[in-house]
This record gives structure tokens, sequence and C-alpha cells, in this order.
């Protein structure tokens, strides 16, 4: 009985330091605000009319989401870690990433204090891991995000089946990379998705680049899939910049950023390619290529008070004999003010005109439309022109 009394307070430590060494997190953001949109197109490709709207929207500064996050350690400076991410859709409760239940991240995997993390699941690329955070994403969400989030600023896409490498940081350089394997028998190229990544902190300065390689897949004329984007990276045509491409047979993203801190101001400059490559069954013929610049200021005017405003200009190619490019002037501010270390209020607007010729989802030659950064996504404009302005509040959990 005595040695059963002396066990019972050893027992209890050894449970006590095993759980010490194990964590699980329970994390998320809401976000809403009221949201107006100009010229928002209603009605078939071809056949479109532009109204104004007024209405509540989710995710607008940060996708609202809520997600598991674990990690477990192994001795000898490894460790076991998972994360589980749902977004969703405040003004209606549905689940978003088209109806998956972790749709925004899914994986599990390892880490060590010497080599690194490798990850396994649905996850963002290597590109996203190491450019973002020198963007204007970083500072005003899918507002700062260039025209149709073609270059994935805002992290639209992620890679299912994807395997990823992340280094530690060495004397400010960090590097990554990423490959999402199609699953497609008898072909390793079909569906697949590879990028790398690296960058840089060091005092004010702070720089990232990274590139992107996503293969779609094409079986044939006959495929209902033909005309739609089918890879293992989810791809991002939701808008009319880049919708006419959706059939490609490869897309290629690079993209470079940098900021510098001067006081309570952070400045910033990037630069994107992106290029859209067709197959036998894409409907456009001939390389699809969008260059895009941006410039962007942030101003801290103290600890809870910040001003953002950038400008970024988009240049389209001539595919298919499109005798004007397109171009798009795309300029962002916003005002965001904490309120305290979870809660947030803000006012972010877009502006966007637009000029020259594209191609709409049907692959035809069409007049350009705008579409405001990744807020214009689903919301695209039946004119050259648009503006979209949301009030509103996010909340940390």
């Amino acid at each position: 009985m005595k040695k059963q009394w002396l066990a019972t307070p050893l027992m209890l430590s050894i449970a006590g330091i095993a759980s010490a060494q194990t964590s699980v997190q329970l994390y998320g953001i809401v976000d809403a605000g009221i949201t107006y949109r100009s010229n928002q197109r209603t009605g078939s490709p071809g056949d479109y009319s532009g109204h104004s709207d007024v209405s509540v929207t989710s995710g607008n500064y940060s996708g609202s989401r809520w997600g598991l996050k674990g990690k477990e350690d192994l001795g000898g400076g490894m460790s076991a870690l998972f994360l589980l991410e749902d977004g969703f859709d405040i003004t209606s409760g549905k689940t978003g990433q088209n109806g998956g239940l972790f749709g925004r991240q899914a994986f599990v995997g390892v880490s060590n204090t010497q080599f690194g993390t490798i990850t396994l699941g649905r996850q963002y690329s290597s590109l996203n891991d190491f450019v973002v955070s020198v963007s204007p994403v970083a500072f005003v969400g899918g507002y700062g995000a260039h025209p149709g989030d073609i270059d994935d600023l805002d992290q639209t896409a992620r890679v299912n089946n994807s395997i990823k490498y992340t280094s530690l940081t060495y004397s400010g350089f960090a590097f990554g990379a990423l490959y999402g394997f199609g699953g497609q028998p008898g072909s390793l190229k079909q569906q697949n998705t590879w990028s790398v990544g690296a960058s840089y902190a060091g005092g004010p300065v702070h720089a990232g680049i990274g590139y992107e390689r996503s293969d779609n897949s094409k079986t044939g004329a006959t495929d209902p899939t033909v005309g739609k984007w089918n890879g293992s990276d989810d791809g991002f045509f939701n808008s009319s910049i880049n919708e006419g491409y959706a059939s490609a047979l490869s897309q290629q993203i690079v993209h470079a950023g940098a900021t510098y801190d001067i006081g309570p101001v952070t400045v910033g400059a990037n630069y994107s390619n992106v290029q859209y490559r067709p197959g036998s069954d894409s409907l456009f013929n001939g390389i699809a290529t969008f260059n895009i610049v941006g410039a962007f200021a942030q101003w801290k005017v103290h600890s809870s008070l910040r001003l953002f405003g950038g400008y970024s200009y988009t240049r389209g190619g001539k595919p298919d004999g499109i005798e004007e490019r397109a171009q798009y002037h795309n300029v962002t501010l916003g005002a965001l003010y904490n309120l305290t270390k979870r809660s947030t209020l803000y006012v972010l607007g877009g502006y966007q005109h637009a000029s020259g010729d594209t191609l709409n989802a049907l692959g035809n030659p069409v007049a350009a439309t705008a579409s405001v950064s990744d807020k214009g996504n689903g919301s695209s404009s039946a004119a050259q022109s648009q503006a979209i302005i949301t009030v509103g509040m996010r909340h940390l959990f």
C-alpha cells in the first residue's frame, strides 16, 4: 500500500511532463463588414450588365477561419506537428474553399532544430511562404493583392497532395521548396505543381523571391473539364482579368518583392511575371503573359492606428491576335485601428481602371473590364472602372 501511495505522485508528475511536451491550440479569425461595389456584373459571358451593390461581406481584411494546430516534442531536437484550418463565410455560415472541411490548410509533418521542417498535405506553395510577407497583402489583406490575384499574393490557391520543405533561418536567409503530386496514373507531370522560394531579413530590409509552376490535366476534346482548370494547385480564374485562360495547359509565376522600414513608415515594391501556356485543348493560342509592378507604403501613426496606400500596374500580352494589350491601374487605400491586440476596425478601399482587350470565359476577345485587387474576384465589373469600399471589423481568437 505504501508503495502505491509513493508511486501515485510520481505517475502524476510524469503525466504532467508529457502534457507539457504536447500542445494543441484552437485559433481563428472572424472578419465581417459592409461593402459597396460599383458596376458589379450580372448576366452571362457576352451579355453582362453592371449594377452597384451594397452587402454584408466576410473576410475583407483577413479570411474568416478557425483551426487546430499542435506540436509534440519527440526529443533530440525533433518535433511532430499538424495543422487543420477551415475557412467560412460569416454572412451565411457556409464552409469556404468549395466546401472542403479543412480547405484552407491540412498537413502533418516533422521539424528539426538543425535541419528545418517537412510537411505533407494540402498547403500553401513556397512562393507564398517567402513573398507574401513583403507584399501589400501582408498589410491590408486581399485589398492589397494585384488584379484578379493572378500572382497568388493573396494565397487564393493551395496545393493538394504536396510535400514541402522549409529551412531554418541562417544569418537572415531562409529557403524552401514544394512538390504537389498530380496523382495521374502513367504521368508524373499531369496536374503536378512545384515551387521554390527564399527570403532575407536583416535590420530594416526584408526581401523575398519565389517561383511556382502548375500543370493542368486535359484528356481530349470530349473531356467535360476542357475549358476549366484541373490541377493539384487550385488555380485562380474567378475574375475578368484571367478567366479566359482557365484552360491553360500550365501556369507559371515569378515574383520578387522587398520592404524597407524608415522609423514608423514601411515602404515596399514588387514585381511579378505570370504566364499561361496553351495545350491542344485550350481555348486560346499563344503564350499569355502578364507583367505587374507595384509600390506601397504604410505609416504607423501611433501604436493603434495605421494608414496604407498602394498602386500597381498590370500589362497583359497579345495572345490570339489581340491588337491592344489589356492594362490595369489599381489603387488601394486603407485605415486600420486596433481596439485591442485582438480586435481591429478598418476602412479599406480600392479603385481600378482597365483598358485594352482580353479573353472572356469562352475564349473570345472582349474589351478588358475592371476587377479590383482580389476583392473583385467573383464580383468583377461590367465596365472599365470599378470601386470597392469596406467598413468592417476583424477579431482574432
